[in-house]
C-alpha cells in the first residue's frame, strides 16, 4: 500500500516533534543591589614580653616590654552591596564598604615591693578602612523568611591607623609612662585578607530583600610575633607596628532591590 510509507514517516515525524521542547527553558538569574550597614567588632592579640626583632639597621634588638596590648572594640561599617543569585538558592556577593575600626587594651603596672597596682596604661587604636568582600552565598528557599549562609574572603585596605596611650594613675604612680610610649610606639596602615563566614536571615517583600546577618572573619596572615608585626629604627628609637587586626565580627542589615534576568 502506497499510503503505508507516508503514514510511517508522518508518525515518526510526529514523535520527533513531540520529543522537542515547546521552547528553550530560560535560565533563572537575579541581581540585587542596595546598601548594608551595622557594627563591626575587631580584636587582636598583644605582642609578648621579651620579644626580639631585627632593626632597620640590621641589628638584633631585644624588647622586654613591647607594650602593644591585646585589644578589642566596636565601630561602624557600611556601604554598597551587589549579589548575583542563580536558581533562587546559590549566589555570589561583593560590595564596597567603609569602616571605622576602634580597639582598646590595657595593662596594669604594679609596685615591685607591694604588688599593688599603681597605674593602668590604656592603648587606643583607630583604623579607617575600605572592605571588598567576595563570597559564595547559599539560600534555603522560602516565600518570606529564608536562612542564608556564606563563605569567602574579605579584602581590607586600611587608609589610616593611629595608636595612642593614656595613663590612669593611682597612689604611688610617678606618671609620664604613657607619654614615653606615645613617643616610642607608632603604627602604620595595613592591607590584609579575612577568611569570612556569614549566617543570617533574608526577608523578602516583593522585589525587596532585607538581610540580617552575622559575619565573622579571621586574618589568615596574622602572626603574634613582634618580628612579624613591627619594625624598629635605631636612629629615632621608634617602633612601628602593623595596624592589621586578628579578627572581625559584625552584625549587619540593609535593603536590596532585586531584578530578574532571563538568560
Amino acid at each position: 500500500m502506497k499510503c503505508a510509507p507516508l503514514a510511517l514517516v508522518a508518525a515518526l515525524s510526529g514523535l520527533a516533534l513531540a520529543a522537542l521542547p515547546a521552547r528553550a527553558e530560560a535560565f533563572d538569574l537575579q541581581i540585587a543591589v542596595g546598601a548594608k550597614g551595622g557594627v563591626n567588632m575587631v580584636a587582636g592579640q598583644g605582642i609578648p614580653d621579651d620579644s626580639r626583632l631585627t632593626s632597620e639597621q640590621g641589628n638584633q634588638v631585644y624588647f622586654p616590654k613591647p607594650e602593644y596590648f591585646g585589644h578589642f572594640g566596636v565601630g561602624p561599617k557600611g556601604g554598597l552591596s551587589l549579589e548575583l543569585r542563580a536558581l533562587g538558592f546559590v549566589g555570589l556577593e561583593t560590595g564596597f564598604y567603609y569602616s571605622v575600626d576602634q580597639a582598646s587594651g590595657y595593662v596594669d603596672k604594679n609596685d615591685a615591693l607591694s604588688g599593688r597596682t599603681i597605674a593602668r596604661i590604656h592603648s587606643d587604636q583607630v583604623s579607617n578602612a575600605y572592605h571588598v568582600p567576595l563570597m559564595l552565598k547559599f539560600r534555603v528557599p522560602s516565600a518570606v523568611v529564608s536562612p542564608v549562609f556564606g563563605l569567602g574572603a574579605e579584602f581590607i585596605f586600611q587608609t589610616e591607623s593611629t595608636l595612642e596611650y593614656r595613663e590612669e594613675q593611682r597612689a604611688g604612680s610617678m606618671g609620664g609612662y604613657a607619654n614615653q610610649l606615645n613617643d616610642r610606639n607608632q603604627i602604620s596602615p595595613s592591607n590584609y585578607t579575612l577568611l569570612t563566614l556569614s549566617a543570617g536571615l533574608e526577608i523578602s517583600v516583593g522585589p525587596v530583600r532585607i538581610p540580617v546577618e552575622l559575619r565573622m572573619g579571621y586574618n589568615l596572615g596574622f602572626d603574634q610575633a613582634m618580628s612579624e608585626r613591627a619594625t624598629y629604627d635605631e636612629s629615632t628609637g621608634e617602633i612601628t607596628y602593623d595596624g592589621k587586626y586578628q579578627g572581625h565580627v559584625g552584625v549587619f542589615t540593609g535593603v536590596l532591590y532585586e531584578f530578574d534576568l532571563l538568560l
